[in-house]
């Protein structure tokens, strides 16, 4: 398998939106559409793929990405 992590040093996402990201639609911007981390996920899926997030306030936030090898 291939593991991808993305991390940041941001604000982090709070914890009441942290289960909401992946969702279609869900922004707390007000110019977002809301599609960019339900997109990413449903291609992750598409190869099989797994995506998790993890997020603490004022540290930032992980984003990991496991995809099958491909041979």
């Amino acid at each position: 398998r291939v593991r991808v992590r993305v991390e940041d040093t941001g604000v982090g996402i709070p914890p009441e939106n942290l289960a909401k990201v992946f969702e279609p639609y869900f922004s707390t911007k007000e110019t977002g559409t809301g599609l960019g981390l339900a997109i990413v996920q449903k291609i992750v899926d598409l190869h099989n793929g797994t995506i998790d997030v993890e997020s603490t306030a004022t540290t930032g936030t992980v984003f990991r990405i496991e995809l099958p090898e491909v041979g």
